[in-house]
């Protein structure tokens, strides 16, 4: 029996500690520039300790978020992976409540929304945007995220715990939406 694939499947990658000065040579060569933190959990986690002893955000680097098979976040665009994954599920929150969520990247102008347009729902990061069914991309997008945070407790040593609780408070609130829709 083959296994089902994933709905969501996202890959973490931190940014090796010297400054990307060239944006197209950083997406056509990533191996440069990035370590997967879930292949090399002890290269990454290094990097990740020592970029905290110089400043309060260890985890820059790029989120790739795939949903079947289809990438929905642009390697062009890295960040703070923690916050980003936070404004992700602050995303999916507001959608859970309002019908429409939407956000920024962490500190750059770059839109993320989640809305729903007759009966699909669209996923928008930038100006690449891709139909979803909520039923499989929220849950997904929220045990990716949970992933990542639990990723960072065990192999920084932080407390996630407020991040880890945020997530499962949407996920509670889905539990809710679902029944309803």
């Amino acid at each position: 029996m083959e296994d089902t694939p994933k709905a969501v499947h996202s890959e973490a990658y931190i940014l090796v500690p010297h400054t990307v000065e060239d944006l197209d040579d950083f997406v056509e060569n990533p191996d440069k520039y990035l370590v997967d933190m879930y292949e090399a959990p002890e290269r990454a986690a290094d990097i990740w300790r020592n970029r905290l002893k110089r400043n309060p955000y260890g985890g820059e680097g790029l989120l790739q978020v795939a949903y079947y098979g289809i990438d929905l976040i642009s390697a062009s665009l890295w960040d703070n992976v923690a916050s980003l994954w936070m404004d992700l599920v602050e995303v999916i929150d507001s959608f859970l409540q309002t019908g429409e969520g939407e956000g920024l990247f962490p500190g750059s102008p770059v839109p993320i929304h989640l809305r729903s347009k007759g009966r699909s729902t669209l996923f928008t990061v930038d100006e690449q945007t891709n139909v979803v069914d909520p039923k499989d991309f929220i849950p997904g997008m929220l045990d990716e995220a949970q992933r990542y945070f639990e990723w960072i407790q065990e192999n920084i040593g932080t407390d996630e715990s407020g991040d880890l609780g945020a997530i499962n408070e949407v996920r509670d609130l889905f539990v809710e939406w679902s029944a309803r829709h």
